[in-house]
C-alpha cells in the first residue's frame, strides 16, 4: 500500500505548523482548552486509501466530530484522558493530518495525483486558518438558537420558582416571561455582536445564571448550530481560494443531512448568527441560493424552477423568518426582517421588500399564460411587494401578464384574496 503521508508532506507541515498553532491558541480561553477533546486516528488507517482514492466515511465521522470540538470545546467527543494529546500543538497536528487525508484522497479519486499533494497541504493549511472565523460563527449559531422559547426549559423554571422571591424576579410570576420579547433583545445583541447586552438584560432581571444553562443546552441537545458548522466545512473546501476540493464538500453535506436532515448545498452562501430549527422536519438550500444573518428558519424549501446553470434559487435577507412547510422556489427575493407564514408557496420572479409579513397558507407566483407545455407562451413579468406589506391568510397573488405586477409599500392585501394584473402593473382583486 502506498502511504499519502509523504516525507514532502511532513517537511511542509513543519513550516506552516508552528506558526498557525500560535495563532489559534490565541482564540482559546483555557476553560475551552481544558475542554477540548480530539479523537485520534490510527495513522495506519488514515494514510491508506479507501476504494478508488476516496474517504472513508466513518473515518470522516471521526473528523467532523473533532472539528466540532474545535469550534466548540466539550460539545461533542468523550476521550479517555490517556489518549489526549498533551499540548494545543499536537491536538492541530492531529486535525491538520485527519483533514489532509480527506482532502488529499479528494483529489486523487478523480485523477489530479499530479497536483493533489500540493494543492492538498495548500488547502488544508487554508482552512484552519479560517478556523477562528468558523468559530466565531458557530457561536453566534448557538446564541441565536436562544431564539426557541423551549431554552426556558423545566428545569429553568423549577429552579427559579424554587430560589427566587417573586418579589425579586421580573419573571418570579407564572405569565412575566410571555410579556418580555426576548427575540428583540437577541436581535439588538447579534447587531451589536456584543452577547453582553442580553446577559445584562438577564442580570436585571436576577436571571443571570440563565445564560450559561441555555448556551450549554443548546450546544448539547440543538441540531441546527451542528448542521451549519457541517455545512460551514463544505462550503469552505467548496470555495477554498486555493481552488475547489472535489468531492468531498458533497459528502460533508449529504453526512449534514443523514445526521440532522438538512440539506445543505455546500455553495449555498449562508450568513450566521440563524437560528435552524427542527431540522429533523427537513430543510433544503440549493447551489445558487443566498440566506443572510440573523434568520430563523423552519423546516422549509429553498428550491431552484430551472435546470440551467445559473442563479436559480432564492435569497433571503437578514432577520427573516421562514415557517414550517414554506416552499421558496426560483430566483425570489425576500427583505430584510420579513416574515413568511406557514404552509405558504412563492415561486417565479419575485421581489418581497423589508418587513414584509406575509400570512399562513399564501401562493404568490408568476404563471404562463395558456397551456403550460406552450413553449410559445410568452414569459410573465415579475411580482415586486412593496415595503411592509401586509398579506392575510390564504392570499392568492398572480402575474400570468408581461408587465411587472407592483404591490405598493405600506399596501394590506386582505385573507383569502385573489389577486392579479390589471394589465398595466396594478394589482387586481378577483371575487
Amino acid at each position: 500500500m502506498i502511504s499519502i503521508f509523504s516525507s514532502h508532506y511532513s517537511d511542509q507541515k513543519s513550516k506552516r505548523l508552528q506558526e498557525i498553532a500560535a495563532s489559534l491558541y490565541q482564540t482559546y480561553n483555557q476553560v475551552e482548552l481544558l475542554a477540548l477533546r480530539i479523537e485520534s486516528v490510527d495513522p495506519q488507517i488514515l494514510s491508506q486509501l479507501s476504494g478508488r482514492g476516496f474517504v472513508n466515511r466513518d473515518i470522516l465521522e471521526t473528523i467532523l466530530g473533532n472539528l466540532l470540538e474545535l469550534v466548540a470545546p466539550g460539545s461533542h467527543n468523550a476521550v479517555a484522558l490517556t489518549k489526549l494529546k498533551s499540548t494545543f500543538r499536537q491536538s492541530l497536528e492531529e486535525m491538520v493530518d485527519q483533514l489532509y487525508a480527506m482532502v488529499v484522497q479528494s483529489f486523487l479519486a478523480v485523477g489530479d495525483a499530479d497536483v493533489a499533494e500540493e494543492m492538498s497541504v495548500a488547502t488544508t493549511f487554508d482552512f484552519f486558518r479560517r478556523l477562528p472565523k468558523l468559530k466565531e460563527r458557530a457561536f453566534w449559531n448557538r446564541f441565536a438558537s436562544l431564539k426557541d422559547p423551549a431554552v426556558w426549559d423545566a428545569y429553568l423554571n423549577r429552579k427559579y420558582k424554587k430560589k427566587l422571591d417573586p418579589h425579586d424576579c421580573e419573571f418570579g410570576k407564572s405569565d412575566s416571561l410571555a410579556e418580555v420579547n426576548i427575540r428583540t433583545r437577541i436581535d439588538q445583541s447579534i447587531l451589536e455582536r456584543n452577547p453582553h447586552s442580553y446577559n445584562r438584560f438577564l442580570a436585571e432581571s436576577n436571571f443571570q445564571q440563565a445564560f450559561d444553562y441555555q448556551m450549554q443546552l443548546v450546544m448539547s441537545s440543538y441540531p441546527g448550530w451542528r448542521v451549519q458548522f457541517y455545512h460551514d466545512v463544505a462550503h469552505s473546501l467548496a470555495t477554498s481560494s486555493v481552488g475547489s476540493v472535489p468531492l468531498l464538500p458533497r459528502v460533508i453535506s449529504e453526512l449534514g443531512g443523514r445526521y440532522y436532515q438538512a440539506d445543505l448545498h455546500p455553495e449555498t452562501q449562508i450568513g450566521d448568527a440563524n437560528f435552524f430549527d427542527h431540522t429533523h422536519r427537513g430543510i433544503t438550500t440549493g447551489q445558487t441560493g443566498i440566506i443572510g444573518s440573523g434568520c430563523v428558519i423552519y423546516p422549509c424549501t429553498l428550491g431552484g424552477l430551472s435546470v440551467k446553470n445559473q442563479a436559480r434559487h432564492p435569497t433571503v435577507g437578514d432577520f427573516v423568518q421562514i415557517s414550517t412547510d414554506v416552499g421558496i422556489f426560483g430566483r425570489v427575493d425576500v427583505g430584510n426582517y420579513s416574515v413568511i407564514g406557514a404552509n405558504t408557496e412563492i415561486y417565479g420572479l419575485i421581489q418581497v421588500g423589508r418587513e414584509v409579513r406575509i400570512g399562513s397558507s399564501v401562493v404568490i407566483g408568476t404563471v404562463k399564460p395558456g397551456a403550460t407545455d406552450n413553449r410559445s407562451d410568452p414569459q410573465p413579468g415579475s411580482i415586486h411587494i412593496g415595503d411592509q406589506v401586509r398579506i392575510g391568510d390564504g392570499a392568492v397573488i398572480e402575474n400570468s401578464v408581461s408587465s411587472d405586477l407592483i404591490i405598493p409599500h405600506n399596501s394590506t392585501i386582505p385573507t383569502r384574496s385573489y389577486v392579479i394584473n390589471d394589465g398595466e402593473g396594478n394589482p387586481k382583486f378577483v371575487s
